[in-house]
């Protein structure tokens, strides 16, 4: 796993998303257009089970920072939440780990909620 703590941006993948949707802006693009970006070069990716979730989680966020969140990436993020399947790389990593990576995506999702 290419994760070194249970932030949401604590993670090789996240991070990834991160650089692509701040270059976007540093190009000049709106938010709208740097989320287009991020799921042009990480469409295909989503659908993995490791990797996707973490995409959508780490575009949410960009999107909430920027006060821009796509209803279509906040209705993914949630149900990636819900569906629960992310924790699965969480649960060889103990205890602690989990508790931590939950209560970062249970924080995540109060943001979610909050938009609606």
């Amino acid at each position: 796993m290419g994760a070194w703590g249970t932030g949401i941006f604590e993670d090789d993948v996240a991070l990834d998303v991160r650089g692509t949707f701040e270059d976007a802006l540093a190009s000049g693009a709106s938010p709208e257009e740097a989320g287009a970006a991020v799921l042009e070069e990480y469409g295909d990716a989503l659908e993995d089970m490791d990797d996707g979730p973490i995409i959508l989680f780490a575009l949410a966020d960009l999107q909430l920072e920027k006060g821009h969140l796509e209803e279509s990436i906040q209705r993914r993020a949630l149900e990636a939440i819900e569906e629960g399947t992310h924790l699965s790389r969480w649960e060889d990593a103990g205890g602690e780990a989990l508790a931590g990576r939950r209560r970062a995506i249970e924080e995540l999702r109060q943001r979610l909620l909050r938009q609606r």
